[in-house]
């Protein structure tokens, strides 16, 4: 069976790696370190620590839970992700880096019923204070029920530290009404092929104003589009040969060809932002 989310990323990559988010560019030039470099910016806004216990949902390939593990030290993790086959590699990859309670601890599941999963009734799960999701909640059914599924889980944690929900994101930069026939169109065309509910595709006035409705007591967010859209699209265009040369398939190529199209015409035109979005119960 063919999944939408798989390990074609790796052509991207570079030496034994498998990122796949749009990356936070400063200095690179690299997109294996683009890509740590969100994952790190996403860290910062948890203030992960030792004694940080976490709930990764929608972890990829694991190169983030083995940042995770290996440079904030996190005390424990567990994680959910849509993809098998992404969840297959990840464990294994954990496996081979010692980390095999971890790998024991990370399933495959649908990440739109958070609560309904018998997988994370699991003793990580008894003092979480920590939740993320690395640009990919926007791919979920309803990155709201994952939020509220998150705020919940939260709630039922014994642990006595702030908690908090963490995510790197695209909203609306403006009003869909604002958007001329054409934009609009445009936008939820290519929503539709990248597998993005149109619904969760909101203003980054409407986003914190829903978070603060779930119950959340402090909202922050930033917006980091300078570093993410544009850059990722010039990177794409300087290795354009070596991964046409490396891709199993046209297809592949193109999806990352239309990808970048599309978020360079959606930030030269005002119709989508990058943030990253930390909301704390207390």
């Amino acid at each position: 069976m063919t999944e939408f989310h798989d390990l074609s990323e790796k052509l991207l990559n570079t030496g034994d790696q498998y990122w796949g988010n749009l990356g936070y560019w400063q200095a690179e030039d690299d997109y294996s370190m683009a890509c740590k470099g969100l994952a790190n910016q996403l860290a910062v806004a948890a203030e992960l620590n030792s004694s940080s216990r976490i709930l990764d949902v929608g972890f990829g390939c694991g190169d983030q839970l083995l940042l995770w593990l290996n440079e904030y030290h996190v005390e424990s993790l567990c994680g959910i992700n849509y993809s098998y086959s992404q969840t297959d590699l990840a464990q294994q990859r954990l496996v081979s880096y010692g980390y095999s309670d971890a790998a024991c601890n990370i399933h495959s599941a649908d990440v739109g019923k958070l609560l309904d999963l018998p997988q994370l009734n699991t003793a990580s799960l008894d003092q979480i204070n920590t939740v993320l999701a690395l640009d990919c909640a926007y791919h979920f059914p309803s990155r709201e029920q994952f939020i509220r599924d998150g705020f919940t889980l939260l709630t039922e944690s014994s642990n006595p530290q702030s908690k908090r929900v963490v995510l790197t994101d695209i909203v609306l930069a403006k009003d869909l009404n604002q958007l001329s026939w054409h934009k609009k169109a445009l936008l939820k065309g290519m929503l539709w092929l990248s597998r993005i509910p149109q619904h969760n595709i909101v203003t980054e006035k409407n986003y914190i104003s829903t978070l603060y409705g779930i119950g959340f007591k402090k909202v922050d967010s930033k917006d980091i589009s300078e570093s993410v859209f544009l850059p990722f699209g010039a990177w794409l265009a300087l290795e354009e040969n070596r991964i046409k040369e490396a891709a199993s398939s046209r297809s592949v190529w193109l999806k990352y060809k239309v990808t970048t199209a599309f978020l360079a015409w959606a930030y030269n035109n005002d119709v989508l932002r990058y943030v990253i979005v930390s909301a704390t119960l207390k």
